[in-house]
C-alpha cells in the first residue's frame, strides 16, 4: 500500500490527545455514608472493572476515528496491476469486432452494441490529453489515425455490421504496428470480440513486451444458428425450357434438433419452390428444389430460410445467365451425316451450321462454342493449331475419326492437347460394357447408374488409344474388351472429346439409341463457358467471364440490382484465354449484380457473405486464458468481469485502488460507536 500525501501521517501525533485526556480523566470514587439501607434501590452503582472497560473502548475509538481520519488525508492506494499505466501519455488502440456474429444477443442487446458501450468505457478511463485508434473488422484506412478522445466517441456511434472477418492475429498485428508509431510512455491495446474459434488464432498471436493487450470476451445467451451454407445446380448450363433441380444445404450449428425449416426459392422476385428441411443439431440437411426457366436473358435467383437473431446469412443469392443459343459448326470430311442434322437443325436452343473442309474458314471459329470434326482424312497442322487455341481458350472439340484416315496426322494433332493417339483398327465387332454416368455429359440424365436398363453402343470397328506419359483421359462409354468408344481429355479452360469409330450406320448403332440424343447434345450445352453461378464476398479468386470484353468499346461496369445502389469500373483481365474479373474486395453487400456496357446488361453476377461467421463455437473467458499462459503470451491479459462497468475497473487497474472512502467511512463509524458507549446506561 502506498500513500498519495504521505506528509499527512504527521498528524497520527494527534493520537496522543486522546490518550492524555484518558490518563487524566478517571473517575474518582468517593464514599457516601447512609443510615438507612433502603437507600441503596436508588444509587446507580457500577464496578471498577466496567467502568476500565468502558473507557478503553472510548479511546480506542478515539484512536482509531484520528488514525483513520489522518490516513483519508494522506490517501492510501492500492497498486493495482497495470500501475505503470498513467504515468505520462498514453495510446490506446481499440478493436471493436463488428462482424455478423456480433448480430447474437447476450439477453438484452446485441453484441455489437455491448462492444460499443465496452469500447466508451475504456475511452472513458484516459484523460483528455491521451490518443486513441479505433479498429473495426472492415480495415478501413480512415481508422488507421490518432484520435482525440472526443472524434473518438463519434468514431464509436458511427460502428456498424460488416461482412469482413478477419483473423485476430492480423487485427493485432496493425494495432501493434500502429502503436509502434505513437509517442506516448505507454501503448495498450484492446480487443473486444466474441472470440470465435474460426478467426481466434492465438498461436498466431504477435509478441510485443512494449505493448499490454487486453481481451475482452463477450458471450452470448444463445448460440443457435440455422444457415444457407451453399447451393448446387445440376448442370453447369442452361437454356430456355430446361428443369432446373438446385440442391441447398442447410445447417443447424444450435444444440437442439429442429424440423420443418422453411426454405423458399425465388427467381426474379417470384417464388417458385417451397420445401422444408429436419435439420440435427450441429447437423445440416440438403433439400432439392425445382424450377423451370421459361425466360431468357439474366435471371436472378436466391433462397430464403428463416432464423433469428443471426439473420446475414438466411440469404443465398445466385445468377443464370440464359444464353438463347448455343454456336456448333460441324467441318464436315465424308459429306452431310445425316444424325447429326436432324438432331440439331431443328433445335431452336442450337445455332447448328456445317462446313465442308474443302471450304475451310478459319474465321468461322470466332464465336463458336462447339467444333465437330466429322470423318475428315486428315488434319493439318495449322488448323490443329488454331483447334488447340480455340480449346485452349475455352471452345470444345469433338474429333470423329475416318475409317482409314491418315493415323500419323492425327496422332501429332492429338500429341498438342495431350490426348490419347490412335494405335491401328480393330474390325471385330465388339459391345459396349459400360458408362461414366457420374461424367457431366450423363449427370442428371439417368436416375438409376444400372445398365441392364439401357441399350448399349455396338461396334463394327474402332480404333485402339494408346496412352503415354503426360496423356490425359477420361474414359466415358467403354467397350468390352476395355478399350474406349468414347473419351475425353482435358485441355486449358476446354475440353476435347474423341470417338474411336464414325457417326454412321455402317460402323455403329449409337446413332439410333437413345444414349446418343444426351451424349451429343449435352456436349453442345455445356461447351458454353458460364460464369459461375456465386462468389464468395472476400475471396480472392479471380472470377471467370463468359462475355468478351477485350478490344471491346465502352466503359464496362459492375452495377448492383435493386435497392443495392453499388457501382464501379471493374478490373477485367484476360487470364489463360478467358475474361476473368478481379474483385479486389470491394463488394461489401451480398446480392445479385451486373456487368454492364453501354447500358446495356452483359452478364448477371452473385455475391453472397462467406459462411465462417455462422459457425457459433467460441473461446470463452476460461479458454482464453489458458491458451494466453500455453503459447507464453505474457503481455496479454482477460478481463474476466467485462459483464460490469469498464471505467472504474481499468481506473482502478491503472491508478490503484483508493482507499480514503474506506478510511472516512471507518471514522464515522468510531464516531457513532464512541457516542453510543457514552450514552449506554449504565447498569443498575
Amino acid at each position: 500500500m502506498t500513500f498519495t500525501a504521505p506528509l499527512f501521517l504527521i498528524g497520527l501525533a494527534a493520537i496522543a490527545i486522546p490518550i492524555v485526556v484518558h490518563l487524566f480523566n478517571f473517575r474518582r470514587y468517593r464514599k457516601v455514608y447512609f443510615s438507612n439501607v433502603d437507600q441503596l434501590e436508588q444509587i446507580q452503582t457500577e464496578t471498577r472493572r466496567q467502568s476500565t472497560l468502558r473507557q478503553l473502548l472510548i479511546l480506542l475509538c478515539r484512536i482509531l476515528a484520528i488514525a483513520f481520519l489522518v490516513l483519508a488525508f494522506a490517501r492510501p492506494v492500492i497498486p493495482g496491476s497495470n500501475s505503470t499505466i498513467g504515468k505520462g501519455s498514453n495510446d490506446i488502440s481499440i478493436y471493436v469486432d463488428n462482424s455478423f456474429s456480433m448480430d447474437n444477443t447476450n439477453g438484452t442487446t446485441t453484441l455489437l452494441e455491448s462492444a460499443k458501450t465496452k469500447c466508451r468505457e475504456i475511452v472513458a478511463a484516459y484523460g483528455p490529453t491521451d490518443r486513441f485508434q479505433l479498429l473495426t473488422s472492415d480495415l478501413e484506412g480512415r481508422h488507421f489515425h490518432w484520435v482525440t478522445k472526443d472524434e473518438m466517441l463519434l468514431l464509436i456511434d458511427a460502428i456498424e455490421a460488416g461482412s469482413s472477418s478477419p483473423t485476430l492475429s492480423s487485427v493485432a498485428r496493425r494495432q501493434f504496428d500502429f502503436l509502434a508509431t505513437g509517442r506516448g510512455n505507454n501503448k495498450q491495446a484492446y480487443i473486444i470480440s466474441d472470440f470465435q474459434s474460426s478467426a481466434a488464432d492465438i498461436d498466431n498471436f504477435p509478441k510485443d513486451s512494449t505493448i499490454t493487450a487486453t481481451f475482452i470476451p463477450l458471450e452470448s445467451a444463445s448460440q443457435n444458428n440455422v444457415y444457407i451454407d451453399s447451393l448446387a445446380l445440376n448442370a453447369p448450363a442452361f437454356h430456355r425450357g430446361n428443369s432446373v433441380a438446385a440442391e441447398v444445404w442447410l445447417r443447424n450449428d444450435g444444440d437442439e434438433d429442429l424440423s420443418r425449416v422453411p426454405v423458399t426459392l425465388y427467381t426474379n422476385d417470384k417464388q417458385r419452390a417451397l420445401a422444408t428441411a429436419d435439420i440435427p443439431a450441429r447437423g445440416s440437411a440438403t433439400v432439392t428444389m425445382h424450377f423451370t426457366i421459361d425466360e431468357g436473358g439474366i435471371i436472378d435467383g436466391r433462397v430464403e430460410t428463416t432464423d433469428y437473431p443471426v439473420t446475414f446469412d438466411d440469404r443465398y443469392f445466385f445468377t443464370l445467365n440464359i444464353r438463347d443459343r448455343v454456336k456448333m459448326l460441324t467441318v464436315e470430311g465424308q459429306g452431310r451425316n445425316e444424325f447429326l442434322t436432324r438432331l440439331f437443325s431443328g433445335d431452336t436452343s442450337v445455332a447448328y451450321s456445317t462446313l465442308d473442309l474443302q471450304q475451310m474458314d478459319f474465321s468461322r471459329i470466332e464465336g463458336t462454342d462447339i467444333i465437330l470434326l466429322d470423318e475428315l482424312p486428315s488434319l493439318s497442322t495449322g488448323m490443329m493449331q488454331t483447334l488447340h487455341t480455340f480449346v485452349e481458350d475455352g471452345g470444345t472439340l469433338v474429333v470423329v475419326p475416318a475409317e482409314g484416315c491418315d493415323e500419323a496426322s492425327y496422332n501429332e494433332a492429338l500429341r498438342l492437347f495431350a490426348a490419347p493417339q490412335l494405335a491401328g483398327r480393330n474390325k471385330g465387332r465388339l459391345t459396349a460394357s459400360t458408362v461414366d454416368f457420374d461424367n457431366t455429359l450423363y449427370r442428371n440424365v439417368f436416375s438409376s447408374k444400372n445398365t441392364d436398363n439401357i441399350e448399349l453402343p455396338t461396334v463394327t470397328g474402332h480404333y485402339r488409344l494408346a496412352t503415354s506419359a503426360g496423356t490425359l483421359r477420361e474414359s466415358i462409354i467403354t467397350l468390352a474388351n476395355g478399350d474406349d468408344y468414347l473419351c475425353a481429355t482435358p485441355c486449358g479452360n476446354g475440353r476435347l472429346y474423341l470417338f474411336t469409330a464414325p457417326l454412321r450406320d455402317a460402323s455403329t448403332d449409337f446413332v439410333r439409341q437413345a444414349l446418343f440424343v444426351p451424349t451429343m447434345y449435352n456436349m453442345a450445352l455445356y461447351s458454353i463457358r458460364p460464369t459461375p453461378p456465386a462468389s464468395t464476398i472476400g475471396a480472392a479468386s479471380p472470377i471467370p467471364l463468359a462475355g468478351d470484353y477485350a478490344g471491346s468499346e465502352g466503359t464496362v461496369k459492375l452495377t448492383g440490382t435493386g435497392s443495392n445502389a453499388y457501382e464501379e469500373i471493374p478490373d477485367i483481365r484476360r487470364i489463360g484465354g478467358i475474361n476473368t474479373l478481379m474483385p479486389h474486395n470491394t463488394i461489401t453487400e451480398a446480392g445479385n449484380y451486373r456487368l454492364t456496357q453501354n447500358g446495356e446488361e452483359r452478364e448477371g453476377l452473385s455475391f453472397n457473405y462467406s459462411r465462417r461467421e455462422s459457425q457459433m463455437d467460441f473461446l470463452g473467458r476460461d479458454a482464453l486464458t489458458k491458451m494466453l499462459k500455453d503459447y507464453n503470451l505474457s503481455n496479454c491479459t482477460v478481463i474476466r468481469n467485462a459483464d460490469k462497468p469498464l471505467d472504474s475497473y481499468l481506473k482502478e487497474q491503472m491508478q490503484g485502488r483508493r482507499l480514503w472512502r474506506w478510511c472516512i467511512a471507518i471514522v464515522l463509524l468510531m464516531l457513532l460507536a464512541e457516542v453510543v458507549l457514552i450514552r449506554l446506561p449504565r447498569r443498575k
